[in-house]
């Protein structure tokens, strides 16, 4: 009777927190991975159909580029002011145009149907001809005034469908519409940029514009026709997202995406058992594998239960020993392959515990030294505190002593190099006022006038428009150095001139820091404005060592990065008459609070 409840005991506990378990999270499991599914393919497709708009109005605006020089043409604006009454002067310059621009245009975009432009005055030229219409151009001039270029709908010429795009045109006196341009396009290119994307094996992709019409389908018998009811209650009025429709006993995964710049939607649809097929086959076959394997192991555990108690009892005293401190005890050798397995895996965690303590003991030996490090790391971080308060202290005395013999010089260095230090290392703000910044240049030069007193120093700034303006912290001080070491001490000659003068540019501030001293040549002189100038000039990954031995490339990589583009430097002129280096920064309206010093 005992052997018969062991084994019912378990048989059940394998039931119970096995197969049941196995079900349930199974079930689960399934919910959760095509959740996932679902929504990573959302996103995927959300991407697609943004990559796809990116296309088109690539397209849209390379139509623009081409068709913009038209807008400007002489021909065109003479054209614009012609009246019906010149006939001469209309068939002279249409056929100019026709010949010089229109056929140019249409032989250079062979998607282009036709290409017309209408005059306000009823005059027409077009790539099939020329004559004379009342204003069809009435059609197409409600768009909004600060619109110069729409597309519109999908029209039908002989059972060909084209998409019809218009540009205004804008008499350069009055501002008023004086005329429009035409351009109806095969749609051959938009048909190949959507068939560039597959998604799925029976999904596909489609185009609405902002009026409810299908501009592009997979179905051409569609072009032209009106959106479903479907897409006014889940995309109208809406920038992107994904949903999931279910229509006609399918259900799809929708994702969409509209365009700023053509108004259009692309929708993405992928049916969802696409998705989710292969899960669902997993799904079963797993699941029947595991009541399979549950039902063999059920058979099985009858017919080893009671060599496996006697086997789990001697254990137990085993480790009951272990668990009083005994770490000394062996489990003898078993015949068994699950129960010789646990047996030694016993001796092997015995092993480990006695490795373990010893282990624990060595760490905690390792961990006070660790502690007395720290602690001795705390002494260095303190000493490095002390030192600026020693080098203060000491300046403090040599300006004292200089006052006290009358050394009237020696008293200024010294005041100037404590100020000089002081706001080197007493804030680690990184955007400062300009006006904090000049006056730590200052300091600089008043140090330099000790050392070179034939030194002229010319400063021509507006005290209060520099409060306005923002900078890097210390990026003046080691560009006014770059003029003593580069300009003057690299060439032996003596520094006789720096300057310093500013100017408010619009919404920026222009400073520029002169010397006289030899400049640079003029390869290297090219090579900094190139970097200077490019925007994309921080995503570079090496350093060209040419240009980091000087500090102007450190100082612009930190104004790019704090203020971005087209904030930094430029050299204006280095020649052997001397060097202009100009800064451009951020002006503000309202003044910046100064820095403490």
């Amino acid at each position: 009777m005992w052997k018969i409840s062991i084994r019912t005991q378990l048989i059940t506990l394998f039931i119970l927190f096995v197969c049941i378990p196995f079900l349930v999270f199974g079930k689960l499991w399934y919910d959760k991975s095509t959740l996932s599914i679902e929504r990573s393919a959302a996103n995927f497709n959300e991407q697609i159909v943004k990559q796809v708009n990116g296309h088109l109005n690539a397209y849209f605006q390379d139509l623009d580029r081409t068709t913009f020089p038209l807008i400007t043409h002489p021909l065109i604006r003479d054209f614009m002011k012609l009246s019906p009454e010149q006939t001469v002067d209309r068939i002279t310059l249409t056929r100019k145009i026709q010949d010089e621009l229109l056929q140019q245009v249409v032989f250079g975009r062979p998607e282009i149907y036709s290409f017309a432009i209408y005059s306000d005055k009823g005059l027409e030229v077009s790539s099939w001809g020329s004559s004379l219409v009342e204003k069809p151009f009435q059609a197409y001039t409600d768009i909004p005034d600060n619109l110069n270029y729409a597309i519109f709908g999908i029209r039908r010429d002989n059972k060909i469908p084209l998409l019809t795009t218009i540009r205004k045109f804008k008499d350069v006196t009055s501002y008023q519409t004086s005329g429009i341009m035409i351009i109806d396009l095969r749609l051959n290119e938009i048909s190949k940029i959507m068939d560039q994307i597959k998604v799925g094996d029976t999904g596909f992709l489609w185009i609405a514009d902002a009026h409810g019409q299908i501009i592009y389908h997979p179905d051409q018998s569609k072009w032209g026709t009106k959106v479903p009811d479907w897409y006014s209650a889940e995309i109208n009025n809406q920038e992107s997202g994904a949903f999931i429709h279910s229509g006609q006993g399918i259900k799809d995964l929708v994702a969409f995406h509209k365009s700023p710049y053509t108004n259009w939607t692309i929708i993405s649809q992928v049916p969802i058992h696409e998705l989710n097929a292969e899960l669902l086959s997993v799904r079963n076959t797993t699941l029947w594998e595991g009541l399979t394997l549950a039902l063999l192991v059920i058979l099985v555990i009858g017919s080893f239960s009671l060599s496996l108690t006697n086997a789990l009892s001697r254990l137990k005293r085993l480790m009951g020993q272990a668990e009083v401190g005994n770490l000394d005890i062996e489990a003898p050798e078993h015949k068994g392959y699950e129960i010789g397995n646990l047996y030694r895996g016993f001796n092997k965690m015995v092993r480990e515990l006695r490795s373990l303590i010893e282990e624990v003991h060595t760490s905690q030996l390792r961990e006070r030294e660790l502690v007395i490090k720290q602690r001795e790391s705390t002494l260095k971080a303190l000493q490095s505190q002390v030192n600026p308060h020693f080098l203060y202290n000491t300046l403090e005395m040599i300006n004292s002593y200089a006052l006290i013999e009358g050394v009237a010089p020696i008293s200024r260095m010294a005041i100037a190099l404590a100020d000089f230090f002081r706001f080197n290392i007493s804030d680690s703000t990184q955007i400062i006022c300009l006006k904090d910044e000049l006056a730590h240049v200052r300091t600089y030069l008043e140090i330099q006038k000790e050392r070179f007193p034939y030194l002229q120093i010319e400063m021509d700034l507006d005290e209060s428009a520099i409060s306005n303006v923002q900078t890097a912290r210390l990026s003046l001080q080691p560009l006014v150095e770059n003029c003593f070491r580069h300009g003057y001490e690299k060439h032996r000659v003596k520094p006789t001139y720096i300057g310093l003068s500013g100017e408010r540019y619009g919404d920026d501030y222009l400073l520029r820091i002169i010397d006289r001293g030899r400049g640079m040549d003029v390869e290297k002189f090219k090579q900094y404005n190139q970097f200077f100038m490019n925007e994309q000039a921080m995503e570079r990954e090496a350093e060209d060592e040419t240009l980091s031995r000087i500090g102007l490339r450190n100082v612009h990589q930190r104004i790019r990065l704090l203020f971005g583009f087209p904030y930094g430097l430029l050299v204006l002129q280095s020649d052997e008459r001397g060097s202009v280096i100009q800064i451009r920064l951020p002006y503000h309206l309202e003044e910046i609070q100064e820095t403490e010093r």
